[in-house]
């Protein structure tokens, strides 16, 4: 049985060295991230089994990531073990489905126990989001993309980051996924191929499977102008035809 993998998330490098040393000498396979948007960039490259966050960091702090991988309902896309210096956070984050707190500084056995509490405990649970495919948990997204040799590289990427990959091949063909398949999210190019990304939108907006939907719009050109109809709040852009800057954004999006 391969180790289960931890990310390990908090910007003091003496904690980090530490904590990830023992867990690693305990048996897990650990990644570091110092900030939050450091650990959603980790997330795109391989999605870990449990997520052991500090709140307080520069730039994206712990409750900032926290946001990016909760939907609605307040189910994390993976286990969240937080640690805080303050007592009271249950009650602080009654609204999200957090696996457990411990008070910092973290002694070293105490943390263990809980990671093994929470990994027994939820392991095989479903997140947030998320269908079940085959053996696996993943949220769906519908990625329209022409290109096979392309689309193959997309599907990795976003496989890598913790979805399953609905694949369709133009803009009328991810319109009907969308409506039958109720998907997390909708990836497409600027220019899709039968219907562009404006008019796909344009119709998912009129229809209740896709008034809210989080999409990723795509292009390989700088092109300005044709990004006018993004509404960033509901639409991330993405310049280029790098599969992981897309996933990067998915997760980003697709909460």
């Amino acid at each position: 049985m391969s180790a289960k993998r931890l990310l390990l998330v908090d910007d003091d490098p003496n904690i980090r060295m530490m904590l990830g040393d023992f867990l690693i000498a305990s048996g897990y396979e650990v990644t570091c991230a110092d900030s939050g948007e450091e650990a959603l960039k980790r997330m795109t490259e391989a999605l870990p089994d449990l997520v052991i966050l500090d709140l307080g960091m520069p730039g994206m702090s712990g409750t900032g990531f926290l946001e990016r991988i909760t939907d609605r309902l307040g189910r994390t896309r993976v286990p969240v073990l937080v640690l805080t210096a303050r007592g009271d956070m249950a009650e602080f984050f009654a609204d999200k489905q957090i696996a457990g707190f411990v008070t910092k500084p973290a002694d070293p056995d105490e943390l263990l126990a809980e990671v093994q509490r929470i990994l027994f405990s939820e392991g095989d649970l479903p997140r947030g989001d998320t269908m079940v495919v085959g053996d696996d948990v993943r949220r769906l997204v519908v990625l329209a993309e022409p290109n096979p040799i392309r689309a193959n590289a997309f599907r990795e990427a976003l496989g890598k980051a913790g979805f399953s990959v609905e694949a369709v091949r133009t803009g009328p063909e991810a319109v009907e996924a969308v409506i039958a398949r109720h998907p997390a999210g909708l990836i497409l190019p600027m220019d899709a191929e039968g219907l562009p990304a404006d008019g796909v939108l344009e119709i998912l907006r009129k229809l209740p499977a896709g008034r809210d939907l989080p999409a990723v719009v795509y292009s390989a050109e700088k092109t300005p102008e044709k990004w006018a109809f993004v509404d960033p709040r509901r639409v991330a852009k993405v310049t280029g035809l790098d599969g992981a800057a897309i996933a990067q954004a998915a997760l980003t999006a697709i909460v």
